[in-house]
């Protein structure tokens, strides 16, 4: 079926080359799905909280994930963030992570061994994506639940509206919704919908639908009786292939494991890192920022970032944490521009175990300042200065 609803017929057919960075992110929003439906049709190897954080959706941040690819905090859904790092590593060969050590904060060298033998998995895994969408020929969309059908083999035969369907001959490779690929088995003609139901069936085309009346309401919405009569009706016969990018993108994924997906979206990792977490919504660390210090006492407005800032505004010599004075009000507003900076701009994040904050979601930016969250960014922690050469003895002053 075809993917604009109305009275509107549905494009011609999308004809090759088809672009990674146009499907990556539907190719990896599929790959993930397979893995959480029951059963899965393969295996990640990843918790399915995990793969579920992935796909969640932040409700209360409505500015697209799409919008902030150029560092910081990574947006939610963090799959979209997470698809365009796969693409620019399958571009380049190599994981494609921008390694930012900051002073005196050692990285896992575990980790860091492990970056050859990832690069090696990215080239080779990544090869095979490139290639088969070279090999495709069409693209078509296809709406819910026929695109189910067609994942799970139920539905096999495709009836299209003429014009440019023409092109589609037995042999074309065809990529449904930018992830599930098939190969065209033969093309059958009619003059209209109501006759290809009749002559095909419905159980093939339509699956679900009872009656040929009903499935020619169905192809209505999307065709006019005048284009139909114009144009000619083909039901084009497809079968699954075996390969699918799908499946080479999930066996990329499950390779890279925690500590690989992790560092695609940017997380280091230090002793005591949980690889298993995931950096948590901007809006909640945000938010938590501006929770009132004392929301018991009447008056007082002053927040949690505000009474932190006022800590640390006067430890840097450079004046790096900025000019604050001012009413609550107005010191409020700079400790705001304060975080969105570190979270806009961040350039190392950990989430890691420390004491007495058991485990911390931490962001620095270059110079080493940072701040620190509760691993769901609900309880904003403090700031942070840079590390230092005996900070704690002296106060963290520089």
């Amino acid at each position: 079926m075809a993917e604009q609803p109305a009275t509107f017929a549905p494009p011609s057919p999308g004809i090759s080359p088809v672009n990674l960075s146009d499907c990556i992110e539907d190719l990896l929003h599929f790959t993930l799905s397979t893995y959480l439906q029951v059963p899965p049709l393969l295996d990640l190897g990843f918790s399915k909280d995990y793969c579920s954080r992935l796909l969640q959706l932040d409700e209360a941040d409505p500015i697209s994930s799409a919008n902030r690819d150029c560092g910081g905090v990574p947006a939610y859904p963090l799959y979209k963030p997470l698809a365009r790092a796969v693409e620019r590593s399958i571009k380049s060969g190599s994981l494609g992570r921008e390694r930012r050590s900051i002073d005196l904060i050692p990285v896992d060298e575990s980790v860091k061994a492990r970056e050859k033998e990832w690069n090696e998995l990215i080239a080779d895994k990544g090869s095979e994506i490139l290639n088969m969408l070279e090999g495709v020929d069409f693209e078509l969309h296809v709406q819910e639940p026929y695109f189910s059908q067609l994942r799970d083999g139920r539905k096999t035969v495709e009836g299209r509206c003429g014009g440019n369907y023409s092109r589609i001959t037995p042999g074309a490779v065809l990529l449904f919704n930018k992830c599930l690929l098939f190969q065209v088995q033969h093309v059958n003609r009619y003059s209209s919908f109501y006759e290809m139901l009749k002559v095909e069936g419905l159980s093939d085309i339509l699956p679900g639908v009872e009656t040929v009346e009903e499935g020619v309401q169905i192809y209505r919405k999307f065709y006019t009786e005048e284009k139909e009569t114009a144009s000619g009706v083909f039901a084009i016969y497809v079968s699954r292939l075996a390969s699918q990018p799908y499946i080479s993108l999930g066996n990329l994924l499950s390779g890279l494991g925690y500590d690989g997906v992790g560092g695609l979206l940017g997380m280091m990792h230090t002793a005591g890192t949980d690889s298993n977490a995931l950096p948590p919504p901007r809006s909640a660390i945000i938010a938590s920022s501006k929770k009132p210090h004392h929301p018991n006492v009447k008056g007082c407005i002053l927040t949690n970032g505000a009474r932190a800032l006022a800590k640390h505004v006067n430890k840097s010599s450079e004046g790096w944490w900025g000019y604050f004075s001012g009413s609550d009000s107005n010191k409020n507003r700079i400790a705001s521009e304060v975080i969105n900076h570190l979270v806009d701009d961040c350039c190392w994040m950990n989430i890691h175990f420390i004491k007495p904050h058991e485990c911390v979601f931490e962001v620095r930016v270059h110079e080493g300042y940072g701040a620190r969250w509760s691993a769901d960014g609900t309880e904003f922690i403090g700031f942070l200065e840079p590390y230092m050469e005996g900070g704690y003895s002296k106060g963290w002053r520089h």
